[in-house]
């Protein structure tokens, strides 16, 4: 039943990233998050049940919300990181997240150990889907966007005219910005230097 269910991954995953493309990354990571919440108890209930039919169902649950966040993380995590560091910080941050990975089969049979309750792994992955959904209101949105730290690149002289005249009006804005807040400092200084003169013309020995 495994093996099916993961085969049927395998077709799911690339559909999910295509939509991903299409709203957003952070739709579908909150989304995988709040299904693992839901439905990990109802999932774990079918999976240690006699009934082939629902331990299929049960592992089809977990699968389909684990989709939703694996079909997004190859293009999720490398956008998070600009250019410069992309790779060493992307290296690194994956490599924790997998020995923490790696000790999550030895944590959830330590805690059925322990207490006794079969559904520790569930409770697990709750506490996990809490962490993500959390993750999901901080996380930028990376969708249609460049990747931090790469030049603008175009297919076509139309769709590079159009960057630029994009770049151009962000500078223009940019500079307008900085010239009300020069105005304002100099607004501010004029009105200290009139202050320190109020203060001197009071002072005999000060000029």
């Amino acid at each position: 039943i495994i093996v099916v269910v993961m085969i049927g991954m395998l077709f799911v995953q690339p559909v999910v990233g295509f939509f991903s493309d299409k709203v957003g990354r952070k739709p579908f990571l909150r989304l995988g998050s709040i299904g693992l919440l839901l439905l990990a108890i109802p999932s774990y209930h079918f999976i240690g049940s006699d009934n082939t039919g629902l331990i299929f169902l049960g592992l089809l649950f977990i699968a389909i919300v684990l989709n939703c966040m694996t079909g997004v993380m190859a293009s999720t995590l490398p956008a998070l990181f600009p250019t410069r560091i992309r790779y060493s910080a992307l290296a690194s941050s994956f490599n924790v997240a997998i020995i923490v990975a790696g000790l999550t089969p030895t944590i959830a049979a330590w805690l059925v150990e322990e207490t006794g309750n079969l559904l520790m792994p569930a409770y697990y992955l709750m506490a996990a889907a809490v962490i993500g959904i959390i993750t999901s209101f901080y996380l930028p949105e990376t969708a249609n966007k460049p990747l931090r730290g790469d030049t603008p690149t175009a297919s076509s002289r139309r769709e590079a005219k159009a960057l630029l005249k994009e770049a151009y009006e962000n500078i223009e804005q940019t500079v307008a910005e900085v010239e009300e807040e020069i105005a304002a400092v100099e607004e501010q200084l004029k009105a200290l230097k009139a202050r320190r003169q109020r203060l001197v013309d009071r002072h005999p020995h000060m000029e």
